[in-house]
């Protein structure tokens, strides 16, 4: 069954003309396009407190600094932070001014007001999608750092590149919607392994193959300009069965409007008669911005309201946590082949050659904290970290008396996952105002 159609589970259904896969390959094809109309364009991000304000100013510098052509560069911010502060407000506001990026205040969202969780708050981001001043929208989340890293000898260059995204701007107009995959939630349909009929007659291809099945993809596309000829999934319940985790909102890329900000909301505070029309889009307490973003779209996908892409998850989703799993098969896999991809594999893992290709990070290692939050020698979330076998053992002994990180024989993987907070403080040298 090597050669078989890729869409030969899929049912004749509308998800397969809505929902489409953006390889890395497509992409790259598409950033030969011309920018246009830029002034309509925007980049954005959004801030409840200081550090991410901070944070996201940082991004936002790095975006400056690596010459992106999209003169729009907008932070949604809580706008109570006017006022808390004003000596943290002032200093952060000036190097906003500085570089030319616009501070947008907008009403904090939040569900319930006693929720002190970190999530709380973050149904905020959601006004993405009513900044309808703007054409399109390329979000990703404060708590980000784009990659300027490259690999010179096998080993990290870290001024080896200046990174933007900018080719995300010139993903087909079709699209209403564009993000990643929730690769580490959703390899498996209902937890379980795909149908035996599928997973004895599918064979993912090999990189071999699949290169060669890209080349013919891009020169299509190029000939025909239709988009429809991109990727679908395999078959429809890969995402029907996983209604709130199917998709990640870390990064997205947006066409807003009132009328689809309108409808989002919805689903965050659910009128009354869905009680009875519409039980299961009912909010439930656990439900957050991922959740909510999830149930929205899986009704419109069931419908065929929107067009929607799938970004590849290794260049723009990448968590920093994948560097602390033992296992990877499902990040080295397309989005189409997770139903049939084991868990427990490694194949195709090259840590050096997956970092030359990152180009946004998202810092993601709970219970461990965020780079620019306190750590402390002797909690139990050291037990969380990597370190690796051949490395000097009296320094680990020294560094972590009680709780000690899990020792590996992967260390290009120990040594990514350091240098991605050593580079954070690279980053915010000189420019850290929230703390």
């Amino acid at each position: 069954m090597k050669g078989m159609n890729q869409n030969a589970f899929t049912n004749d259904s509308a998800l397969k003309r809505h929902l489409k896969i953006l390889p890395e390959e497509v992409v790259n094809y598409y950033d030969t396009f011309p920018l246009e109309n830029t002034d309509r364009l925007a980049y954005m991000q959004y801030a409840t407190n200081y550090d991410y304000l901070n944070l996201a100013i940082l991004n936002f510098v790095e975006l400056r600094n690596a010459k992106t052509q999209i003169p729009n560069l907008v932070i949604l911010f809580d706008e109570i932070l006017q006022y808390y502060s004003s000596n943290v407000w002032n200093q952060l506001y000036l190097v906003a001014n500085h570089y030319n990026i616009t501070l947008r205040s907008t009403p904090l969202l939040k569900t319930n007001y006693m929720d002190d969780s970190p999530w709380a708050a973050s149904f905020t981001k959601l006004h993405v999608f009513n900044q309808d001043d703007f054409e399109r929208i390329v979000f990703f989340d404060s708590d980000s750092m784009f990659v300027n890293a490259s690999i010179k000898g096998g080993a990290i260059d870290p001024v080896g590149r200046n990174c933007h995204i900018d080719e995300l701007f010139k993903l087909p107009q079709e699209l209403t919607l564009a993000l990643p995959q929730a690769y580490w939630l959703n390899n498996v349909v209902e937890g379980k392994a795909p149908p035996l009929k599928y997973k004895q007659k599918f064979e993912i291809p090999d990189e071999r193959r699949q290169r060669l099945k890209m080349k013919k993809l891009v020169y299509d596309l190029s000939t025909t300009n239709n988009w429809q000829m991109l990727p679908s999934l395999l078959y429809d319940s890969h995402k029907f069965s996983n209604v709130d985790n199917f998709f990640a909102n870390h990064i997205m890329v947006v066409k807003p409007s009132k009328r689809l900000f309108t409808k989002i909301m919805k689903y965050v505070y659910n009128p009354w008669y869905w009680r009875f029309t519409n039980r299961k889009n009912l909010r439930k307490s656990s439900d957050y911005d991922m959740e909510i973003l999830n149930k929205f779209l899986d009704t419109e996908l069931h419908k065929g309201h929107l067009n929607v892409g799938i970004l590849p998850h290794r260049v723009y989703g990448v968590l920093t946590g994948e560097f602390r799993e033992e296992w990877h098969g499902r990040f080295t896999a397309e989005p189409q082949y997770l139903p049939f991809v084991k868990k427990q594999s490694n194949k195709g893992w090259n840590p050096m050659q997956i970092l030359s290709k990152i180009k946004l990070v998202h810092f993601s290692d709970s219970p461990i904290p965020k780079p620019w939050e306190e750590h402390e020698k002797e909690y139990p979330y050291n037990t969380k970290k990597i370190f690796c076998k051949s490395w000097n053992m009296t320094e680990y002994n020294i560094k972590y008396p009680n709780y000690k990180p899990r020792l590996v024989e992967d260390c290009e993987s120990v040594e990514i996952w350091n240098w991605f907070r050593t580079q954070f403080e690279v980053s915010r040298k000189d420019l850290w105002y929230a703390g």
